[in-house]
């Protein structure tokens, strides 16, 4: 091996031949008692080498540093720098110096040696590969540059390495460390050798090795703590937890294994002791640690308890604001929402701006927004990023509200500085996921979908969306290796589970789906058992058709033994397959049993209805809405059966929407009923503040928007003014495969000037609703802008499909009709024919 105190290299030498030039030169001159830039370095150098010696090492460093202001490339004073902060275990500090070295003295063995061994410490695996194999060319037959080229050897071997390959490895290792007792590289390579064949007496002794020779490197312990579970040694792994705490005592990591141990042991009242150690020992003003106790009390012995602990904490004088709010939250949470509210109010009252009481401001807004008191919050959120313009949770809040009120542009900036701040954050990468959907920016979306789902741990709501998102565009592969992680994390988690089982129908790929079934069975809860039916149904009629499914489905409802659910299901799979006699059979022998069941009358009023009877639907449904008129469906059930009837009577059915509403005011589904019984009758513009209500209280909705933008668009593309409204609401819908959707977006594409682009989107969309006049004139009158010849059949079919349809469009699509009919006869309105 190169000693540490091998000669410097040649530039150094060579330039202090040129120092003593220097000297003599100036001595020469007659000029005395001035010292070169060099020598004051090594005056510094020296007098650091003293203090080392005498144990100042804090003031050694700052003659080191010294040393760098006169002379930037001392080599033994960088490398002397260097190893102290090794040795004091500043990793960072001193992997910097020896980067520096490297960056200096390229060709320097004992830096590249330095350099890899504490990549393999700080898990830098780019890092090792590039000084490892710097080391190897400098000095293959050096033994500290072997092991270290075993160690490289060994971490490039691939997954599905033989163990002869590794074997190979593991032999010259321990030849290596006959002569190389304390080399880590070649210990761990021996620890992973005793792990794999099962030899747990001699990891032992090898993890014992290693800690003592790293003491302060964590990982070391947890190989001690992974060796014991190995063993079942519940004793030996609480006194490791313990003796690791008191290591290591500001790692969270440590503490957190011992609170785990605790609670996975079912020991609460130790879990509880241990968390009351951390509180009394923290810091005065440290409040971090009674916080968590009181969070696990809440867990463990519930809210009135945790509440107890709020309020001694407080008798015990401590921070008002940080446990007065606690306590108010508490109150909140309970539903004591007022009385919560209020005691924030007044613990901030006359308080002077501070990061705590912004925090505290926040949270009372969050309170406010849950509360319906929006417009109490937003004042408070103003003044919070007022004072604090980066502060996250109001950033976040803002942003919400940027959202809703369709200023994208304004909430991605928001939740961008929110992210600079915690690029982890799940709740801003899920929000600006949600703002590049609704900007029409489905990659970007997708993108933070990811992230959110990787900062989240894999934890199911974040994983179900970005999966969801993936398997909306057919990508199920990809949708997969979002939900696996997932339920590795949560095997028993039955959405998990029911979408893993419907990528697989989709891919489809029967056997592993098959698989999930059964492990859904496995869970036996009743969701679970549901989720099993529904995919085992699903699959069936892939495999083997309708009546497969069907005929399974019988069979289940009789191994049910009654159960609603199941029967109900049978129930809705013979209306769909049009067996009306069999559905009814089996509905009356169901209500003989139970003939008050509401959801069972329901299915009767379906049913008349089915069979040509709707007077007996009629009754059936006012005498259900008169029982309870609460009950959304019934009313639902009531205005669809009104809408079908021949002949049409819109009249009548808007009568009764608005009785529904008088009953349910302010209910979406009546509402949304009503709109569209407006657009029929002509009255657009109701229908569209309907949908600006709808919108108001929704917007994330994709169909209320693409509804609202489509009767702007539809109707008033001569109003630049709603226009802008309109494309603003339909951003979310670039790259849609939804005909409406497609419909919507492509038809203002053309109102702002971009027609060819529109063109593909209309051509889809007039392709799957053939029977939409306003689609069909939309394709028409962007044909003709683009010059294309089918432009005039496509209007008149669209024209006669519209009959006395009115509005802009149909306006539009007239002018051009005639204008292609006669090409020489000047424009009626030269604004118009641009809508």
């Amino acid at each position: 091996m190169i000693a540490d105190t091998a000669p410097r290299p040649a530039r150094r030498i060579g330039r202090h031949a040129g120092l003593r030039l220097s000297v003599a030169f100036v001595l020469a001159l007659g000029v005395a008692g001035c010292k070169s830039s060099e020598e004051q370095a090594e005056e510094y150098y020296q007098s650091a080498l003293q203090l080392i010696q005498e144990g100042d090492t804090g003031r050694a460093i700052v003659q080191l540093r010294n040393v760098f202001d006169a002379d930037g490339t001392h080599y033994e004073a960088r490398r002397t720098l260097a190893d102290l902060h090794r040795q004091e275990g500043r990793i960072r500090d001193a992997y910097s110096q020896y980067l520096r070295l490297a960056e200096q003295y390229p060709n320097d063995l004992p830096t590249r040696i330095a350099l890899a061994r504490l990549a393999v410490d700080t898990a830098q695996r780019d890092e090792f590969e590039r000084h490892a194999t710097r080391a190897r060319e400098l000095a293959p037959d050096d033994p500290d540059v072997q092991a270290i080229g075993l160690s490289q050897d060994y971490l490039n071997l691939p997954d599905n390495a033989s163990m002869e390959d590794r074997t190979a490895l593991f032999d010259q290792a321990a030849r290596l460390a006959e002569s190389r007792p304390d080399d880590v590289l070649l210990l761990t390579m021996l620890l992973d050798r005793a792990a794999r064949m099962g030899e747990l007496e001699q990891a032992g002794g090898l993890i014992d090795r290693l800690i003592a020779l790293q003491p302060d490197n964590p990982q070391r312990y947890q190989q001690r703590l992974a060796w014991l579970v190995e063993q079942g040694d519940d004793a030996g792994i609480e006194a490791h937890l313990r003796a690791t705490v008191e290591r290591f005592p500001d790692s969270l990591d440590a503490k957190g294994d011992l609170l785990a141990y605790y609670v996975t042991q079912n020991r609460p009242e130790e879990a509880e002791a241990f968390l009351r150690e951390l509180a009394a020992a923290a810091p005065e003003g440290d409040n971090a640690a009674q916080i968590d106790l009181i969070r696990y009390v809440e867990m463990n012995r519930g809210a009135e308890a945790a509440r107890a602990e709020m309020q001694a904490a407080l008798d015990q004088g401590g921070d008002p604001l940080v446990f007065g709010t606690l306590l108010a939250g508490a109150d909140y949470a309970a539903g004591r929402q007022e009385e919560g509210i209020t005691a924030i109010q007044n613990l901030l009252e006359g308080r002077e701006p501070s990061a705590g009481v912004r925090n505290v401001q926040v949270q009372l807004a969050r309170m406010l927004i849950d509360a319906g008191r929006s417009e109490e919050a937003r004042p408070l959120v103003a003044q919070v990023l007022a004072e604090e313009p980066g502060h996250v949770s109001a950033l976040k809040l803002q942003a919400a509200w940027d959202l809703e009120a369709d200023r994208i542009d304004d909430a991605i900036l928001a939740l961008r500085a929110a992210l600079d701040s915690n690029a982890e954050d799940v709740e801003a990468l899920n929000l600006i996921a949600n703002a590049y959907y609704r900007a029409g920016e489905p990659d970007l979306m997708r993108d933070f979908l990811a992230r959110a789902a990787t900062a989240s741990g894999n934890a199911p709501a974040e994983s179900l969306r970005f999966a969801q998102s993936l398997l909306s565009e057919g990508r199920t592969r990809p949708a997969e290796d979002a939900l696996l992680p997932a339920l590795r994390a949560d095997p028993q988690n039955v959405a998990l589970l029911a979408l893993l089982g419907r990528t697989y129908l989709t891919m489809p790929d029967l056997p592993r789906a098959g698989g999930v079934i059964q492990r859904l069975r496995e869970l036996g809860t009743p969701e679970a058992l549901r989720a099993a039916q529904e995919l085992e149904l699903a699959q069936l009629s892939r495999e083997q058709g309708h009546d497969a499914a069907l005929s399974r489905l019988q069979e289940l409802t009789a191994d049910a033994n009654g159960d609603l659910d199941a029967q109900m299901a049978l129930l809705r799979a013979r209306l769909e397959a049009n067996d009306l006699e069999g559905a009814q059979s089996q509905l009356d022998a169901l209500l003989a049993d139970d003939p008050q069941n509401r959801m069972l009358r329901q299915a009767q009023a379906v049913l008349a209805s089915a069979g040509g009877r709707n007077d007996e639907a009629r009754t059936i449904l006012d005498a259900l809405i008169q029982e309870d008129p609460s009950e959304i469906a019934p009313h639902l059930m009531r205005l669809r059966l009104v809408a079908q009837t021949e002949p049409r009577d819109d009249a009548a059915a808007l009568a009764l929407v608005d009785d529904s509403l008088a009953q349910l005011p302010d209910n979406p589904d009546l509402l949304w009923a009503k709109a569209g019984l407006l657009e029929r009758t002509g009255d657009i513009d109701g229908a569209i503040a309907i949908f600006e209500t709808l919108y108001a209280q929704s917007s994330d909705a994709v169909v209320v928007a693409n509804n609202l933008a489509s009767l702007i668009a539809t109707h008033h593309a001569d109003d630049p003014e709603r226009l802008a409204r309109a494309t603003i609401v339909a951003r979310r819908l670039a790259g849609t495969t939804v005909p409406p959707f497609m419909d919507t977006y492509g038809w203002l594409l053309h109102l702002n000037g971009d027609s060819a682009r529109a063109l593909p989107y209309l051509e889809r969309a007039a392709e799957a609703l053939p029977e939409d006049a306003a689609v069909q004139l939309h394709l028409g009158i962007v044909q003709a802008a683009l010059g294309q010849e089918q432009a005039q059949s496509q209007l008149e079919q669209g024209l006669e499909l519209a009959g006395d349809l009115q509005g802009s469009t149909v306006a539009t699509a007239r002018i051009t009709l005639e204008r292609l009919r006669n090409p020489a006869a000047p424009p009626e309105d030269e604004a118009t024919q641009t809508n």
